[in-house]
């Protein structure tokens, strides 16, 4: 096997073989192999105009996602040339027979379209000569895909940063939804009492999921930053989180801003004897609360790291190159 293929391997073995990825594959798989179309389209339905209210339809459709996000990922590492083109047939089968599924097609074209697996599936189903059309790489990628890497797996393995988002989402948990959570997130004295509370409640979790996933974003902006001489490489990041972009420019606009003012002011108002004697706080030493406010103080640059996030022109150079293929 040479790099390329060693590389394919693990990220199908990573992202694709095991955890929720290989759990969003057999559902489906089981629901397509014994045609029931119903309960596939129930399960890959619009949340929107058909709310989910169970926690087992929650995970069944986090699993999915988490199936769809490998098919993403393989895109990058094409157009970062991280990985072989053309993929080896097993995978390129596979590709299509679940992407091209009446029901997986719609739920990631029109619920909710991500345009890196439509580009993986359509370069697939386009190729000619045995491979996909690509334009050239102007600066070595592999680096810059391994660090996109590393971010990607801070987001999908965090509980707090998937209660947070799935609060933008539009989702609920236990009775509680986005507004309370802004309601939570615009009193600097709710916030306060919250972030020495047990993050077992799903308000608290979202909020540590809010401080994390803003931290997230000031390192997902660098990443852009760095690789900006491959303009395609890094519109392909930026449509990787592009749907959750389009979901702060519509949720988060007006009250980022005031949500981690509110945060910092709580952090260094924490009385730590107290919020150390509390059994029911998860900050539990003088380090654990030195560490929050360390990484709340750096909270302050994402002003301009969300302007520059929230500039849909990022993501043109991805939807020219899907047209020309």
């Amino acid at each position: 096997m040479d790099n390329k293929e060693i590389n394919l391997d693990v990220i199908t073995r990573q992202y694709r073989k095991k955890g929720a990825a290989l759990k969003g594959f057999r559902t489906v798989n089981t629901l397509i192999k014994k045609n029931e179309e119903i309960s596939l389209s129930l399960l890959l339905r619009n949340h929107k105009e058909d709310p989910i209210d169970s926690f087992l339809e929650v995970q069944e459709r986090d699993n999915v996602d988490f199936l769809i996000d490998y098919f993403s990922i393989l895109e990058i590492g094409l157009i970062s040339g991280y990985i072989p083109n053309p993929l080896p047939r097993k995978i390129e089968n596979e590709t299509k027979y679940l992407l091209t599924n009446e029901f997986i097609n719609k739920y990631f074209t029109k619920h909710y379209p991500l345009l890196l697996p439509q580009l993986l599936l359509k370069q697939i189903m386009n190729q000619t000569d045995g491979k996909y059309f690509q334009k050239k790489n102007t600066i070595d990628s592999s680096i810059f895909f391994d660090r996109f890497l590393m971010l990607n797996q801070i987001v999908k393995q965090d509980s707090d940063i998937d209660q947070f988002l799935w609060f933008l989402d539009d989702g609920w948990t236990a009775n509680y939804s986005i507004s309370d959570f802004w309601n939570v997130l615009s009193d600097k004295n709710i916030i306060h009492y919250k972030l020495g509370s047990s993050n077992k409640h799903p308000l608290n979790r979202a909020l540590w999921g809010f401080i994390k996933y803003i931290q997230f974003l000031s390192d997902f902006a660098d990443l852009l930053r760095d690789c900006k001489d491959d303009s395609l490489l890094q519109s392909a990041f930026w449509h990787h989180q592009s749907y959750w972009f389009e979901h702060m420019k519509d949720e988060l606009e007006d009250i980022i801003n005031i949500g981690i003012s509110n945060i910092r002011q709580s952090m260094n108002d924490i009385n730590s004897d107290e919020i150390i004697s509390d059994r029911k706080s998860f900050l539990n030493s003088e380090d654990d609360i030195s560490k929050w406010r360390s990484d709340t103080s750096q909270l302050e640059g994402i002003e301009v790291d969300k302007k520059y996030l929230l500039n849909e022109s990022l993501g043109k150079p991805l939807v020219n190159f899907f047209n020309e293929v």
